[in-house]
């Protein structure tokens, strides 16, 4: 007996199909609240490990949130403020769940309810949004704005504290979220608080970077692969539980934070060659693509090849090999 209906499976190939082909922007896609709790029990899980993976980082890095309001914009069914709040329990004082969705807004607003914490919680459309010192969550919302709409989501979001945007890692949707976003809030005096370990103009935007782009791969919870429903998800979507890329930039308006020099981080993941690895590494000086061959650094290579832990290192390299690297500097 299958764990989904004929009927679930039907919604949530439809709702996948419009986020693959960039449509669901066109128009309110939800057509009521029984989608919106499939979609949540579903590929809203997905988007929370990728927030898990974030929030992980900027504990790892120190970082903390600069104000105690918190605003989800295109808030969905509100699963990356629901991931915040848990994650910095009883830091933010004040939540605004903006969506242009009343149906989205509202479901999202319930399942807040059910977690005890909509004492102070406000749903508003996207364009009555206050953003001032705010801390402004983005989730998966390149898809489905114009460049239009995202320059004035971007004059929204400049007014905030800090931002923390999460975007599925597309080589265009990582490299719009870079050039149209990262570097405008650069330009105005924000700082990068991560990935980069830099807060300079992003080198993948050099044209001899053009195929590159900035993404990174979240855990998959491990009881996943035994769960007879995911694994009917994955055969009947075709949708590889084995990987969960993402990309994401954090930023802030005001920081007393002055950046680590001389420190690199890995782009995607070490890729494997017979006795050596290849590692696409980012700094201030630029993107190399640096050889670690097994015999120079066996516990580095183990631990590059694992892929566990923050992928921030300090590399000691001659003639283009990486002969020694340390590894979670913060």
């Amino acid at each position: 007996m299958s764990f989904w209906t004929q009927e679930e499976f039907r919604i949530l190939a439809r709702l996948r199909e419009g986020f693959l082909k960039g449509s669901a922007g066109l128009a309110d896609y939800w057509k009521g609240a029984e989608e919106l709790s499939l979609y949540d029990r579903t590929f809203a899980q997905r988007i929370g490990w990728k927030w898990d993976a974030v929030l992980s980082e900027l504990s790892v890095r120190g970082w903390m949130p600069p104000a105690q309001r918190l605003v989800d914009w295109g808030c969905g069914t509100g699963i990356a403020s629901r991931r915040v709040l848990e994650h910095w329990q009883g830091h933010f004082e004040a939540v605004t769940l903006s969506d242009r969705s009343p149906q989205a807004r509202a479901f999202a607003f319930e399942r807040l309810r059910e977690a005890g914490a909509t004492r102070n919680v406000r749903v508003v459309a996207p364009e009555e949004t206050d953003c001032e010192g705010a801390v402004v969550l983005a989730s998966h919302v390149l898809s489905e704005l114009t460049h239009e709409q995202l320059r004035k989501a971007l004059g929204q979001w400049k007014k905030a504290a800090a931002l923390i945007w999460v975007e599925s890692a597309t080589h265009d949707n990582a490299r719009r979220m870079v050039a149209e976003g990262r570097e405008f809030f650069l330009e105005a005096g924000w700082k990068a608080v991560a990935p980069c370990t830099f807060s300079g103009a992003c080198p993948l935007l050099r044209g001899e970077n053009e195929r590159h782009w900035c993404h990174h791969f979240a855990r998959v919870p491990s009881e996943v692969h035994q769960d007879q429903g995911w694994r009917e998800i994955s055969l009947r979507l075709n949708l590889d539980l084995r990987v969960l890329p993402y990309s994401f930039v954090v930023l802030e308006r005001d920081s007393g934070r002055e950046p680590v020099s001389g420190v690199s981080r890995v782009i995607g993941t070490a890729r494997e060659f017979k006795g050596h690895l290849k590692v696409l590494a980012c700094d201030a000086g630029g993107v190399q693509d640096w050889m670690l061959q097994k015999r120079d650094a066996p516990d580095l290579y183990k631990e590059l090849r694992k892929c566990e832990g923050l992928p921030l290192y300090r590399w000691r390299v001659e003639g283009g090999r990486i002969v020694e690297g340390v590894g979670k500097w913060v």
